[in-house]
């Protein structure tokens, strides 16, 4: 022991704590140069703040610093390009927009007024089209089930507190959803709600 380290306890404690929690914990240091902690956990102990919103029945999530602002829905601001993609024009840029009622093939009526959240992936920028604004939440994320593990643009899934199910999205898969969009099929099995399901 000198008098630039101790006995290590510390860090003892904060490993064996991290293994309760069926992690690990891994240490690196380069004389000179520092050293590298590196902390895992399963993928259950992960929380993120959410942006919760509905299409029909169906609760999605976005990560809440993936949202750069949400605008009323505005058909006559857009249209659709020789893809099939369906295009808004925000401020002098033009975007794609993902339809999750189209991409999930959701059978439920469109309502009378939606709104497209902008998100924000990496250097791409596009729009979601959804029904339902339900504001902040915390979300413990959960692995997919079986079920939902084809699903193109999740990422995992929450128990919201009224016990329905809510997929988080993975912003940077549904990007290339939203520039490259399905054809010849959808994207989800054949489900209309995650209302009451387990992933």
């Amino acid at each position: 022991m000198t008098n630039l380290s101790g006995r290590g306890v510390g860090m003892d404690v904060v490993r064996r704590n991290i293994e309760a929690l069926r992690g690990s914990v891994l240490l690196a240091s380069t004389p000179g140069a520092g050293s590298r902690i590196e902390i895992r956990l399963p993928l259950t102990l992960a929380i993120i703040d959410g942006f919760l919103v509905g299409v029909g029945a169906s609760r999605f999530i976005f990560p809440l610093d993936a949202v750069v602002e949400v605008i009323e829905d505005r058909p006559a601001t857009g249209g659709v390009d020789a893809l099939g993609r369906r295009l808004m024009t925000l401020r002098g840029q033009v975007l794609p927009v993902v339809c999750l009622r189209t991409l999930y093939a959701l059978d439920t009526p469109p309502p009378g007024r939606s709104s497209v959240v902008v998100i924000q992936a990496g250097h791409r920028r596009f729009g979601v089209l959804v029904d339902q604004l339900l504001g902040q939440h915390q979300t413990v994320i959960k692995p997919l089930g079986r079920m939902f593990r084809s699903l193109r643009g999740m990422s995992g899934s929450s128990i919201l507190g009224n016990g329905e199910v809510a997929l988080i999205f993975d912003v940077h898969s549904l990007a290339q959803a939203a520039i490259d969009p399905p054809t010849g099929g959808t994207a989800r099995p054949n489900r209309t709600s995650t209302e009451g399901q387990t992933p």
